[in-house]
Formats: C-alpha cells, structure tokens, sequence
C-alpha cells in the first residue's frame, strides 16, 4: 500500500460529507477559489500578524479574547436564553445544544458563575451571548458586576446586536465594569446609513474601554464593507472581528436564493468540530482578505481581525490533545508525535508499503522514535527527523499524519487519525 492508497479512506470521507451537506441543495465549488496560501501573502503584503495556523489575521489591534479563544484555556461563555430580537437567516443557534429548550427557559448566569468559582475555576475572559443577551438587562449587568467581584482583573465582553442598548443600560454596564462590546450589525443595518445600531456603537465608543464590531463577511457585499470600516474607523470603535460566512445547515432555501456555493475543502482537516457555525461559504475569505489589504491600504486605526472558521475550531483541538501536552506519561506513550503550534492537532511523518521498513531500519538505527503498523505496513518518525532521515534516504515518499485524542465512554484515552497529506 503506497500513500495515495492508504489516503483514499480520508478522500472518499470527504467525498461522502460534501454528498451529504450538498443534498441541501447548496453546492460546492469546483476548485478552492481562495486557497489558504493566500492568507500568509495577504500577511506579507498587509504587514498583519498570520497566527494560529493561519487561521487568524490581524494588525493594528486584537483583542485578547480572541487570543485566548484559540486555546480555550481559562476562558468561557455564558447565556441566560437564546431568545432574539432578529431573525438572521445564517445564524447558527438552532445548532446549539438544547435549542428549543432555550427559547423558553432560562438559565442563571450569575449562579453559574458563582459554582464554577466555588470549585476553583479559573477565568482570564468572560463572555456574555445569546440569543439577545440584553432581553435580560438586570442579569446581564448582575453577571458582569459579580464576576468583577469573583475575578478581579478578569476581561468581560458583551456580544449583542444594539436593539435593546439604551443608555441607562450602558451606564449600568460601564459601572459594573464591562471592558468590551462586540456588536453584530446585520446586512439590513448596512444598508441604512441611519440605522439606530450606529448611534449606539458611538454610545458606547464614550463609555466603555473596548468597543468592537464582529460579523460575517458575506460574498457580494465587499464595497458596502469597506465603507462600513471607514465609517466605524472615524467613530472610534476599536476594532472589527471579520467573521468567515458560513452555512449553518438549516434555512437552506435563503442560501439556495442568493446563488451561494460551498467553500470546496472547508477545513484544513475534516473532523467532528464543536463549533456550530456550519460549513464556509465560498467567496468570504477573499473578500475577507481584501478588506484586510483595504485597511491597510487606507491606513485604517482600528484593530482589523479576519477570523477564519479553521481559526474556530482550534480550542477544541487543543482541549482534546491538552493531555498530550500536559502529562508526561502520555506524551511517553507517542514520542513520535508533535504538537503542531498552528492547528493544534499531533502529528508525524509516515512512510508506507516497502518505504516503512526502510524508515523502521533507519529509525532504530539512528535512535529515532518509531511507530510500526505491519498490518498497513506503515512506520511513523517525528515530523523533525525528516531532514535527516532524507539525507540518508533519499528516495522515500512520506505524509503528514495529522490525529487528535478522544476518549471512550469509560474515559480511556484513545488516538484517531484524521488525515494523510503528501510532503
């Protein structure tokens, strides 16, 4: 068995998920349209910041929330219904836990908070959503002031849409020590030079310290976006999270109308992701990009952060090979994986059919970590012994074995493959 033979398994798993999701009616593109090498030369030509394996870039300003977002460490977010005061045709509530359940019940915030300190949890960002979180003003503002008292120096962000933010809320909310709005302005509000979203934004932009705008980059609408940064850079907001545009899986008949396709290769590798935010939408990290190169270009003061949804997925990744990094014993077990410092995902290099035994032999003679599956055959080294595995055999094909730890319902760690690539 070669590499292109033992990668077909993962071939026709993305073939069988693209026939599922494309029996929406929405399909996919031909051809990737937007390659993901276009991130680090829109970094290069921008001068931004292209991190977390360039899922996420930034210049001028991030916040440091979405910092943290990448690992999920000491970092949550807190809802008390998923009630709204919009009706948005991608947004991806309905693929949360629970959600009908939401839509009539409520849950205590600030109780919550308080277990969770009680057992010894730690927080540097707090996050309040939705749903409408200010349908809910007095626990929304309660949240925020008792998590100020549990965790002093803790960073507090409010997601909202602005419906309902009127100025005795935000007074209420700058005295119980917000640091960070983050409004989502919708495709509606765009179109409307004098929807009321703006005069709260400028509210807000006078009372609290961080006042952020985050929202999908939807394909077609890359002039109105760059005067939306324009306007938002002259108000003072402090920065702008671009959001890549997905297709949450439901209310296809809206995606199917606007003539949308689906981003071919939506993810780096195709995994069972928490985050419900669907699958890209061809066409929005472009223009995604090209808003970056604008700000650049215009010299924009605000913050500009193109938030990919691979750059979404990785505090889950990280969460679930955390043991690798964290316990020796573990890490003992596989020294021929390595923590990729981008995607989070454990990975090595392998060789297949006749190549594995010329790796294996090499390996133990240099001393190198081996792992060696004779039912494939397959042998797995650390992706930094490739150099010098190369220099003394030249000829052998290998790939890129991306994995990531899962645990049985009896808690036992177990390792998952998923994915092969050509180096």
């Amino acid at each position: 068995m070669d590499i292109r033979e033992y990668a077909q398994a993962f071939d026709q798993v993305e073939h069988d998920y693209e026939d599922a999701v494309a029996a929406f009616g929405i399909p996919f593109e031909v051809a990737e349209s937007c390659p993901r090498e276009r991130r680090s030369q829109t970094a290069a030509m921008c001068g931004c910041h292209c991190e977390n394996g360039g899922g996420s870039l930034w210049r001028g300003w991030i916040s440091p929330a979405c910092l943290a977002c990448r690992t999920g460490e000491r970092t949550a977010t807190f809802f008390v219904d998923l009630r709204c005061t919009r009706r948005c045709y991608f947004c991806f509530n309905p693929n949360q836990d629970h959600y009908e359940y939401f839509l009539s019940h409520r849950r205590d915030i600030v109780g919550e908070l308080e277990q969770a300190a009680a057992v010894g949890a730690q927080f540097d960002c707090l996050a309040i959503t939705g749903g409408e979180p200010l349908l809910h003003k007095e626990s929304v503002v309660a949240f925020v002031r008792r998590a100020k008292e549990l965790y002093s120096d803790v960073h507090i962000r409010l997601y909202t849409c602005g419906d309902l933010l009127d100025d005795p809320c935000l007074d209420a909310l700058a005295d119980a020590g917000l640091d960070e709005v983050r409004f989502s302005i919708k495709p509606e509000d765009v179109a409307r030079p004098d929807a009321p979203v703006f005069g709260r934004i400028e509210a807000a932009v006078s009372s609290l310290p961080d006042v952020m705008v985050e929202m999908p980059v939807i394909p077609g609408t890359l002039s109105e976006m760059q005067e939306l940064l324009v306007r938002l850079d002259d108000m003072g907001v402090r920065g702008v999270n671009l959001l890549e545009f997905c297709f949450p899986l439901c209310n296809a008949e809206a995606f199917r109308n606007r003539g949308f396709e689906l981003r071919k290769h939506p993810f780096n590798y195709l995994y069972d992701y928490w985050y419900g935010g669907g699958v890209p939408v061809a066409g929005s990290e472009a223009e995604a990009l090209t808003l970056m190169e604008y700000a650049a270009r215009e010299s924009l003061q605000l913050g500009v952060h193109y938030c990919s949804s691979d750059n979404k997925n990785t505090g889950q990744v990280y969460q679930q090979n955390k043991a690798f990094a964290c316990d020796d014993a573990v890490r003992a077990c596989y020294p021929w994986l390595e923590v990729d410092e981008g995607d989070r995902l454990l990975k090595c290099a392998k060789a297949f059919g006749d190549d594995a035994a010329h790796v294996r032999d090499w390996a133990c003679a240099a001393g190198v970590p081996c792992s060696f599956d004779e039912g494939v055959p397959s042998a797995a080294i650390p992706l930094g012994s490739v150099a010098a595995l190369r220099e003394m055999c030249p000829g052998v094909a290998l790939a890129e074995s991306a994995n990531v730890f899962e645990r049985r319902e009896t808690g036992e760690l177990y390792l998952r493959e998923v994915g092969v690539r050509e180096m």
